[in-house]
């Protein structure tokens, strides 16, 4: 009896051991965990109450680096994260990342506190490559999917990825090639290809256009469309108005350490903030005049003239049609019929507002 006991406490003791390593095996691994389909509108990562300052000098005043932030960066969707130089934006990533810790507020992944096995989900392309000089292309993503250890890879199907991805960056041929004797623009796709390889659920794009030919950067946007597609959710950091136009469905400035402008503060009105561009080739100014003063015309926002070509902004959409209309109905040749961002140049000067001076 006293045998059978033994045995018996022995086998629920090794039950519970195994459930432990199980456990553990997917807190280490959180995409083997089931999880309910997460909805498009809600936050993948968000910042509350955020700040950061540093106190390098003891007859100064404490410098302010992010200033009690709130911002959130929506599920499956690709946000713009703008600002001057020292506005906050890379000590915020970094606060993400862990580099440096805040002084106060919090970030969540998935409405909970941001832990050690979400950033294992989380990929980073920096502005600058600051990849080992004296490893090849192959070493580099192969020490990076060590690191990693990405769950829906098997360690002898590294190989195979790493060839997937460095063909998809067209760096195949180039493999063996060390990071020190890469062009820059060679060397930023290599920095993609880190950051993607272990297909992260989150993406953080530092400049990722920076030091490519147009080739490179016709490949960078094509990527980043991919991404969008595949559903990633992707924060840019750019300075590029074409960028945000072309890839963003959603723009946060910041202005020393604060957000200044959010398009998911703007609601239902956000529709009210974008114009509509319509570029026609004229070389009779009188044309213009005439459909301007037809019956029920709605007025243009702009009207620009350049030499043959004149270009009619309009703020609402169904305006923007009847002008369209209109110019077909006179034999006028449309150029160009498209919707503007909410953010002019202008516009983006003054949300930068002035620079902090060191």
């Amino acid at each position: 009896m006293g045998i059978l006991s033994s045995n018996s406490c022995s086998n629920r003791f090794k039950k519970r051991r195994r459930k432990k390593r199980a456990n553990l095996r997917l807190n280490l691994h959180p995409r083997r965990r089931h999880k309910e389909e997460p909805s498009m509108s809600s936050a993948h990562l968000e910042i509350k109450q955020l700040k950061k300052f540093y106190d390098r000098d003891l007859f100064k005043k404490k410098q302010v680096v992010v200033n009690d932030l709130n911002c959130r960066f929506l599920e499956g969707q690709c946000t713009a994260l703008m600002g001057h130089n020292g506005a906050g934006k890379t000590t915020t990533i970094r606060m993400i990342f862990g580099l440096i810790n805040p002084d106060s507020g919090e970030i969540l992944y998935r409405g909970k506190r941001l832990t050690t096995a979400d950033k294992r989900l989380i990929g980073y392309m920096p502005e600058t490559n600051k990849l080992p000089v004296n490893l090849t292309c192959e070493e580099i993503l192969l020490h990076h999917l060590r690191v990693f250890r990405p769950a829906h890879l098997k360690p002898s199907e590294y190989k195979a990825a790493i060839e997937d991805k460095l063909k998809e960056i067209e760096l195949w041929d180039h493999r063996k090639k060390k990071v020190g004797k890469l062009s820059k623009g060679m060397g930023r796709r290599l920095s993609w290809a880190q950051a993607t390889l272990h297909k992260p659920e989150l993406i953080i794009l530092d400049e990722p256009m920076s030091g490519l030919d147009p080739l490179g950067y016709r490949l960078m946007v094509n990527l980043i469309n991919k991404l969008r597609q595949e559903k990633v959710t992707i924060i840019l950091c750019t300075h590029e108005l074409w960028s945000i136009e072309q890839l963003c469905d959603q723009v946060h400035i910041l202005n020393h350490g604060k957000l200044v402008y959010s398009t998911l503060d703007l609601g239902q009105e956000k529709d009210e903030h974008i114009s509509h561009l319509l570029t026609v080739s004229a070389t009779d100014g009188d044309v213009i005049g005439k459909i301007s003063s037809g019956t029920n015309m709605p007025n243009p926002s702009d009207i620009k003239v350049h030499n043959h070509r004149v270009e009619i902004t309009l703020s609402q959409y169904s305006d923007a049609l009847k002008w369209l209309q209109a110019c077909t109905a006179e034999g006028l040749l449309v150029m160009e019929f498209r919707k503007l961002s909410p953010l002019s140049e202008s516009r983006l000067i003054t949300y930068f507002g002035e620079e902090k001076t060191a």
